[in-house]
């Protein structure tokens, strides 16, 4: 008989009892279901939402499907994630993990759609990430090819996406098959980025140990797009998004995790990360003044989470 790949949900839960329920209510209705689902519970060991969910899993799932994973902090969705990750390959054995949230509920073919997509073995294959508030547009820009070598472009719908139900990515988190030479090879992400990180750090990981990433369109994830429309410049070639309306602490962990991978991508060229940091900072206060939050406090925030990051200090906001 052919092997069956074990598969592997992981989903980070923090104060979401509505979201998590619902999101292992989707699970459950998966025409392949994964093997296991582990839940990384960022928040108190009493939330009552944790017997719920393991009620739900007894009278839905096979015994043993669920695992509760107690974390002894808040480490974030990309802390929790990089323990689920290790959980799953470590101690489950899984074949393959597939990235969720709390608040990304899959259709019921969702994933045999991904496991049946053609893929070798150093293929990550994505989920299509849609938001049906918006008739299932990209629920955020897609990185895909850009007609050049080493030259990528953002696709901010499907309109722009080239035919064809398998596009060529740049890579991704949310939605993710990753298989276990994956986490063999590049590791797991970075547990200190908290949030606004793991979605670029692990995909270059992942890359960079020579791994393809294509995202699978009719495999879709529903997912809700940002709360106000994203700010978007084009310059050459490249594409900056300002995200209006941001607390300042998720503000802080995307400037931080942004100038830290860049010290990732050329940690000895700092003449050039200084000059990404500096057109970073121009785009960024023209978006702020442009949605109405140009402040003291949110500049304030900016130089100081590029700072951190540029220098290599993952310090909490």
């Amino acid at each position: 008989m052919p092997h069956v790949p074990v598969i592997c949900a992981i989903f980070t839960h923090f104060n979401s009892r509505e979201r998590t329920l619902t999101c292992l209510s989707r699970l459950a209705q998966q025409t392949r279901r994964p093997q296991h689902i582990v839940i990384i519970n960022n928040g108190s060991a009493d939330d009552p939402t944790l017997p719920a969910a393991h009620s739900f899993a007894e009278d839905t799932f096979p015994a043993g499907t669920l695992h509760i994973l107690q974390m002894e902090s808040n480490l974030g969705n990309a802390g929790g994630c990089a323990r689920g990750l290790e959980y799953a390959f470590g101690t489950l054995k899984a074949d393959f993990t597939w990235v969720l949230d709390d608040d990304s509920w899959p259709r019921p073919h969702t994933l045999e759609r991904l496991l049946t997509a053609p893929a070798d073995d150093s293929t990550v294959r994505m989920s299509a990430v849609i938001d049906p508030e918006r008739e299932d547009e990209l629920s955020w820009p897609l990185t895909i090819p850009g007609g050049a070598p080493d030259r990528w472009k953002n696709a901010v719908s499907r309109a722009e996406l080239p035919a064809g139900n398998l596009v060529d990515s740049r890579g991704g988190w949310l939605g993710a098959l990753y298989p276990r030479a994956a986490w063999l090879k590049a590791g797991l992400p970075t547990e200190a980025l908290f949030i606004r990180g793991e979605d670029e750090e692990y995909p270059w990981k992942v890359r960079k140990a020579g791994f393809r990433f294509i995202t699978v369109m009719d495999s879709e994830l529903e997912h809700p797009s940002a709360a106000i429309p994203l700010i978007h410049y084009r310059i050459a070639h490249r594409s900056f998004f300002y995200e209006p309306g941001l607390p300042l602490s998720r503000q802080y962990y995307k400037n931080r995790n942004w100038a830290w991978l860049q010290r990732l991508r050329a940690p000895r060229n700092y003449p050039r990360r200084l000059v990404a940091c500096g057109f970073y900072i121009l785009l960024s206060l023209n978006a702020m003044l442009m949605s109405n939050e140009l402040s003291i406090p949110r500049i304030y925030n900016l130089f100081r989470a590029l700072h951190n990051g540029f220098y290599g200090k993952l310090r909490p906001f």
